[in-house]
């Protein structure tokens, strides 16, 4: 019953801290040419393999101290924090890759389209697979000072017990109210 009594904006994060760490980020300096090509080859070997060993091998190589991270399910500020969320995130993950299949910059925004293949030990034995962008920002060093990602997290919570029976419900209903 507690459950039901939560208020729905609680489960959600507030987005308003999306446009308030862009503007924070907004004056960011440039890299230069080397550190940008340093910076987006250390981006793309972290998330090729997505580990407990691996994070903490490498997040704070890739993620500034000052970083903020956001994703459909949390937003996180710091390093301290981001390494947390990624560890308590990679806890249930069997195997994790990200294939970074293209990197576009606009000015100092990056946005990185990817491929995440995962299998979790909630779905041991099925291969999720589903894409993405991230929205990065790098400081002059080289580090993300900002990374906001957008991906169908619906890809992955179809194949959970419970959850994916009514995520799979609701896709399925609107898509018949989509049938002419």
């Amino acid at each position: 019953m507690a459950g039901c009594t939560s208020k729905p904006d609680e489960l959600a994060p507030d987005w308003s801290r999306n446009t308030a760490a862009l503007a924070q980020t907004e004056n960011v300096e440039h890299m230069t040419a080397e550190t940008e090509q340093a910076a987006l080859q250390r981006f793309t070997a972290f998330y090729a393999e997505y580990s407990a060993e691996a994070i903490k091998a490498g997040v704070r190589t890739v993620y500034a101290e000052e970083a903020w991270f956001g994703d459909p399910f949390h937003i996180v500020e710091g390093i301290d924090d981001i390494e947390h969320y990624f560890m308590v995130m990679a806890e249930p993950v069997e195997h994790c890759t990200f294939r970074i299949d293209s990197i576009q910059r606009s000015g100092k925004d990056y946005f990185a389209r990817w491929t995440m293949m995962l299998e979790s030990a909630a779905a041991k034995g099925q291969i999720i697979e589903t894409i993405g962008i991230s929205h990065v920002r790098f400081n002059s060093a080289g580090k993300v000072v900002f990374q906001q990602d957008y991906w169908d997290t619906s890809a992955m919570l179809d194949r959970l017990p419970v959850v994916g029976y009514w995520t799979r419900l609701v896709k399925t209903r609107i898509a018949k109210g989509l049938e002419k």
